[in-house]
């Protein structure tokens, strides 16, 4: 029985999630991001501007996948005070006609690229919410890439 419970916090200390490192800092938003990616990934993004009083941002992302990214699908979710307010499921690139630089990269390419963001303004109420997003090669066979990100709003923003 001791072996038992010996294993099992021996495992689960490996499984915990990285620590929290800043991403960005303002003064109206603070954004944090760890890893959940099984293994080490190579994998960093980041906006500017970081703030949410504009409506358009730049993301810029490095990214060494360890599969290949000819389809890729996506699992976003949203949560806010202990609810889960958001869940989004898409398909990023399609294998044909795709709209982004990295769709067909291959495992072990390296991909550095740019993006546009951007959207209307929403209302965010001030605090802590927190954005999971999952990346799947193929139709949400093979985890890619696993991204939790903490947003912590400091003033009630209107849009």
């Amino acid at each position: 029985m001791f072996q038992l419970i010996v294993m099992i916090l021996f495992v689960s200390g490996f499984t915990v999630a990285q620590e929290k490192q800043l991403l960005c800092r303002s003064d109206d938003l603070d954004i944090f991001y760890s890893s959940c990616s099984p293994g080490t990934s190579t994998f960093f993004f980041t906006v500017k501007p970081c703030s949410l009083k504009v409506s358009v941002w730049m993301g810029f992302m490095f990214w060494i996948p360890k599969f290949d990214i000819t389809v890729l699908t996506s699992y976003t979710s949203l949560w806010y005070g202990g609810v889960n307010s958001l869940k989004w499921k898409s398909v990023i690139c399609k294998g044909v006609d795709d709209g982004y630089s990295f769709c067909g990269a291959l495992k072990g390419e390296t991909i550095n690229t740019t993006v546009r963001i951007s959207g209307a303004q929403p209302t965010y109420d001030q605090g802590e919410y927190t954005f999971v997003f999952k990346a799947f090669s193929g139709y949400y066979k093979d985890l890619a890439l696993c991204m939790n990100y903490t947003f912590i709003i400091k003033e009630k923003l209107y849009g």
